[in-house]
Parts: structure tokens; sequence; C-alpha cells
């Protein structure tokens, strides 16, 4: 398994083990978009950079992960602030093997499905830094 990978199961594990966290994780995107709860979460891969000035014999790598919040119903921005104010401490302190830094990077605007205004996605961007050996990911 990847850093990446582990990152992300761990993250997940993360915020299902946070007892009254408001809303579903989905590990699935298209089970995710198509999920009827009002509030459902996932995480997705970003970009990624690999910095020109690590050590010979090691990688520090630069990922985006893209916190995803899908939302229904018409207090659409609530729903999706109520779900980044819960997740954003949990992902700023994940810890890991290593795991380098977190940095939160942006946030998208929100994106409507198929012009239903009650359905609504947007995507907090994190960076992770993280070290791998020259020859792993």
């Amino acid at each position: 398994m990847t850093h990446l990978q582990t990152y992300i199961k761990g993250l997940i594990a993360a915020l299902r083990a946070t007892p009254g966290f408001p809303g579903d994780i989905e590990e699935s995107p298209v089970r995710a978009i198509s999920r009827d709860r009002p509030q459902v979460l996932s995480i997705r891969p970003g970009a990624e950079a690999i910095s020109a000035d690590s050590p010979h014999d090691r990688s520090t790598r630069v990922r985006e992960i893209h916190v995803v919040v899908h939302t229904a119903g018409e207090d659409q921005v609530d729903l999706a602030e109520e779900v980044f104010e819960a997740a954003h401490p949990i992902i700023m302190t994940f810890e890991a093997e290593d795991l380098v830094a977190i940095e939160e990077h942006s946030t998208d605007e929100p994106k409507y499905a198929n012009g239903d205004l009650t359905r609504q996605v947007v995507t907090r961007r994190y960076r992770f830094t993280y070290q791998t050996g020259a020859h792993a990911l």
C-alpha cells in the first residue's frame, strides 16, 4: 500500500471514529454523490509535486488531499460547513508514518448537480508533505 493510500484510509478511520460526526463517510465517490443523505464526505487524492531538493535516497512529496462534501437539502451551505467544521481539526492533527506536515490549501466554490440547487458538492484541499524512499510511493 502506498503512503497516499495509508493516509486516506487513516483519515477515513479517524473521521468514522469521531462520536457525533455530522455526516456519512463514503469511500466511493460514485456512492457519495448518489446517496440521498443530507451530508456525505469523501476523500479523494489530488495532484502531487515532488521536491527537487530531496536528499539523494529520499523523495519529499507534497500531495493534495481533497475532502469532498456532498449535501442535499435547502440549507446546503450550513450542512457543508458543519461537516467541514467537524472534519478540519481531525485532518489537521492527523499523524502517520513519514508525514511531515499538513496545511489547508483552498476551498472550491459549490457546484450543483444538474441544475438541482438542493444538491451541492464542495471540495476543500489540504496539502500533505511526506517523505518516501527514492524508489517508493
